[in-house]
């Protein structure tokens, strides 16, 4: 019983992050876009490098990403039913200029005593997530309390003070440690085992896709964009998710026995590799026939430790796929581009090969009892 406990906890939470993050994605995508097309332009001669106009676009691209947290207040109020006036309103105190520049200031912060931790949260999502998720409970009990005469004019002065105060002095902190232990573990892993810790990575991206928990690592990925200006290898984890799922999906269109089978691996291999959309490949083909989604994650582990080996960086959010590619590209790191693409041909050959020789016969009555 407790163990079906804890797994409904931790589905409710995959549940709460998945909702708040899906409708904020397409705009940090456009936001990608934008910076894609500024590479492109430099990289051709079309626009020329550290011109005022380079800088518009720049910071039209890096706006989605730096005003990330109010998006995300006003998502993860509609989906908690909350103010989302308020709510944003909650969330700006944690963005405030002033705040940010008293955190940079390096002085002891405190408010009535009470130590203040200097943190930044700009681009933040798990702090935002769980600020406006304790307002659910902030409203409730200031409504259930606050005399009817006076409840439209003072609960929400009442609610705005305690959110604010609550998220600057616990709420923001824990969210902060949550997502620094999140992104630390693999970071840690990086430096001191790095091989290991992207093979790990790259074979469990698809089962974290299952899961839903692939929403907790994008969200530390695009933190990581917008604080140092590049994701240390989350992103071309799922790069190399994409093109292993595009491998195999080749591979059983050309062993399926049956012309529905082919037709969803050729449909769903061009969305994974396209528009970096995995799920169609992952319910549609790898789970019910069991074998091409194990074949698949040890060709992505392959390209994971290939990964690991040599280091690859992503400097713009987007979809992984083939045509966000240039996601990979930068004048500082020239070599990247090529590593990103080897490990995706990898992941892809790796997948295609395996599922070809080990992926069962992928007749309609093998599906759901291949092991």
């Amino acid at each position: 019983m407790e163990q079906n406990t804890k797994k409904n906890i931790l589905t409710v939470l995959i549940d709460h992050v998945s909702s708040c993050m899906a409708p904020i994605i397409p705009i940090v995508i456009a936001g990608g876009l934008v910076k894609l097309l500024v590479i492109i332009f430099t990289m051709t001669g079309l626009l020329a490098e550290g011109s005022s106009t380079e800088a518009v676009l720049s910071l039209i691209g890096d706006a989605p990403l730096y005003f990330l947290p109010f998006l995300l207040a006003y998502t993860a109020s509609v989906h908690f039913h909350v103010n989302t006036v308020l709510a944003i309103a909650a969330v700006g105190a944690l963005m405030s200029p002033a705040f940010v520049e008293l955190t940079e200031s390096g002085q002891a912060l405190s408010f009535i005593g009470i130590p203040l931790i200097n943190a930044t949260y700009g681009y933040s999502t798990i702090p935002v997530i769980l600020l406006v998720a304790a307002m659910v409970w902030i409203e409730k009990l200031v409504h259930k309390w606050m005399p009817k005469v006076v409840d439209d004019v003072l609960s929400p002065l009442v609610i705005l003070l305690l959110s604010s105060l609550i998220g600057l002095l616990a709420i923001g902190p824990l969210g902060t440690l949550i997502g620094n232990a999140l992104s630390g573990t693999i970071f840690w892993l990086q430096v001191h085992i790095p091989w290991l810790a992207w093979t790990l990575f790259a074979a469990a991206a698809p089962l974290l896709v299952i899961t839903g928990t692939h929403w907790i690592f994008v969200a530390t990925a695009i933190t990581q964009l917008g604080s140092t200006g590049l994701d240390a290898g989350i992103l071309p984890g799922f790069f190399i998710m994409a093109l292993a799922l595009g491998g195999t999906c080749l591979a059983v269109f050309l062993k399926a026995k049956t012309p529905a089978l082919k037709k969803t691996a050729f449909s769903s291999g061009l969305t994974v590799l396209l528009a970096g959309v995995s799920e169609p490949v992952l319910f549609g083909v790898c789970l019910p026939y069991k074998k091409p989604l194990i074949t698949m994650i040890l060709g992505g582990a392959i390209a994971g430790l290939y990964q690991g080996l040599v280091t690859i960086h992503c400097y713009v959010y987007a979809f992984p796929a083939i045509p966000s590619c240039l996601m990979f590209a930068s004048g500082d790191e020239p070599g990247n581009f090529v590593k990103a693409m080897i490990s995706g041909a990898i992941a892809f050959v790796a997948s295609f090969l395996l599922t070809l020789l080990f992926g069962g016969r992928l007749d309609a009555e093998d599906m759901l009892t291949e092991i």
